[in-house]
């Protein structure tokens, strides 16, 4: 019985990261403990952290974005842009492929956000130009600004890890998808299998479960809201631990099922659903203020994205930028290798330029209608006196906001149903594509088309619920876990720069010398 025991354990050891994953598990855990037996101290604590990071590194970080994002750009227009992820046709329709990018990329936290950000911006009076504006201006200042924290910034940031994770998935042919395996090409492959390979992955999970947990969270309690409302009972933590877990079902039967009969089916459903729900509040509200106000959004975004992406503030240091601006992308930034890791998953078959032109494109333009619709709808109805977001957001009353909106469009009870099956659904598939992301990562060897195992998937599964939960029950200030997640941007910053070090140098040496037409001659499918 020992010998079958021991055969069992090297069987596990051999497939999986069973110390890595147990560690990492360990820690998270560890820290929502601690936070949860001395929040107020947790608090201050990650108020520091989080103020130090965003004061001392902010301009870096949005000096590295503006790069990020002309690199992007011009890696597309290249001939390194007519790369195939693998030589053959695009295993998703671009339909699925997109509704799988976009739901990952963002997830719940769009349709959370997407009913509060104006509000917020509106509070803190955003000033392009270093002087107090005018109510008006503010109305579109914060709207400009709710574009600019979710457009082409945001999903550069996304996009850059999804290259050096394709290429190394399907042009270098290695079936390893951990993170830390990333920076053999730079640092070598002794020390991606010694302790610097563990940091490096243990950060990348640390940052992934943190960032989904805060999803989690604040998308429980806003569908909680919603549903108490909906059925006229109070809302409570049962009720939101009755959702966690609803959502836990849902998103484990899709973990358990694949990424083609589970996320897939559940993401294009979605799309439909979305499109549903925007349309109506289109249609039904001020249509052509909601339009004019997202046309002049984007005005303003294009004539001002420069300033909007380097503004520091250095004279009035009123700490508006470093407040917003620096800890979005430090935010974001930490949704960046899990993201990545599952967009190349499902990009087989896509060309380099394909991936980077529909993160920035069609992600920033499918936020820009989630914001710019609800965001144009709230703001019309403020300045009617019928219903005030940023008074709301003022007092303390942010996870009312979304069902305080639904109720006041007509048929409001059909809608808040429409609007609770989005959310789930967004949520579902963004704890899916995480569990899938986190099973890979402790993974040891893939092959090409090969999913992580199924019961690893689920103890992620149970994991990702099993925090915000925890959270949810004890009352720790979401913000303070924030703050802890949002530190480990950092040493991503140093990370990506050894990875991009090793893709550069790979990516020269296999496609150097070739021409523009030779790259696509070799990737031309037959028809």
């Amino acid at each position: 019985m020992e010998q079958v025991s021991e055969r069992k354990k090297q069987g596990l050891s051999e497939k999986y990261e069973i110390g890595l994953m147990s560690v990492s598990i360990l820690v998270i855990l560890g820290v929502v403990a601690g936070l949860t037996m001395y929040p107020e101290q947790g608090k201050v604590v990650a108020g520091s952290i989080m103020s130090f990071l965003t004061n001392t590194f902010g301009s870096t970080m949005q000096l590295l974005t503006v790069i990020i994002l002309l690199f992007l750009i011009g890696i597309s227009f290249s001939k390194y842009g007519d790369i195939r992820l693998g030589n053959e046709k695009p295993q998703f329709s671009t339909l699925s492929w997109v509704a799988m990018m976009f739901f990952c990329g963002n997830g719940a936290g769009t349709v959370y956000w997407a009913f509060l950000e104006w509000g917020y911006h509106f509070n803190a009076a955003p000033q392009l130009n270093g002087i107090p504006v005018s109510e008006a201006v503010n109305y579109e200042l914060s709207m400009a600004y709710t574009f600019f924290d979710w457009g082409p910034s945001a999903w550069a940031l996304l996009c850059v890890f999804v290259l050096p994770f394709a290429y190394h998935y399907y042009i270098k042919k290695d079936n390893e998808l951990r993170f830390s395996v990333l920076c053999k090409y730079a640092v070598g492959e002794k020390a991606v299998r010694g302790w610097f390979g563990k940091i490096v992955d243990f950060i990348f999970i640390f940052a992934a479960v943190g960032s989904i947990s805060i999803t989690a969270g604040t998308s429980a309690s806003t569908i909680s809201s919603g549903l108490a409302d909906l059925i006229g009972i109070p809302n409570s933590f049962v009720l939101t631990a009755s959702v966690l877990i609803g959502v836990a079902l849902l998103y484990s039967a899709s973990s358990l099922v694949g990424i083609e009969k589970g996320m897939r089916r559940i993401s294009d459903s979605n799309v439909y659903m979305c499109m549903a729900l925007l349309g109506f509040i289109l249609i039904a509200g001020p249509t052509l203020q909601i339009v004019n106000s997202m046309v002049n959004s984007l005005g303003i975004l294009a004539t001002e994205y420069p300033r909007m992406s380097l503004w520091t503030d250095p004279i009035a240091k009123t700490g508006y930028p470093q407040g917003w601006t620096a800890f979005y992308l430090v935010y974001w930034l930490t949704f960046g290798p899990f993201t990545g890791l599952f967009v190349a998953k499902i990009s087989k078959g896509r060309k380099i330029k394909e991936v980077v032109a529909n993160m920035i494109l069609s992600g920033s333009m499918g936020l820009f209608l989630f914001f710019g619709i609800i965001g144009g709808y709230q703001q019309f109805m403020r300045m009617e006196g019928k219903l005030d977001i940023p008074n709301m957001l003022a007092t303390g009353q942010g996870a009312d906001i979304a069902t305080a909106t639904i109720n006041s469009l007509p048929f409001s009870g059909v809608v808040m149903i429409v609007y609770l099956f989005v959310i789930l659904l967004f949520l579902a598939t963004t704890l899916d594509a995480c569990s899938f992301t986190l099973s890979s990562t402790v993974s040891k060897d893939l092959k090409e088309g090969e999913e992580p195992s199924k019961f690893i998937k689920f103890v992620w599964c149970i994991v990702l619920i099993a925090i915000p939960l925890a959270v949810s029950y004890i009352g720790t200030d979401i913000n303070t876990i924030k703050s802890i997640v949002l530190s480990t941007g950092l040493p991503l910053v140093v990370i990506l720069a050894i990875i991009y070090v090793g893709f550069f140098k790979e990516l020269n040496k296999d496609f150097g010398t070739k021409t523009k037409e030779e790259i696509i001659k070799m990737y031309r499918l037959e028809s």
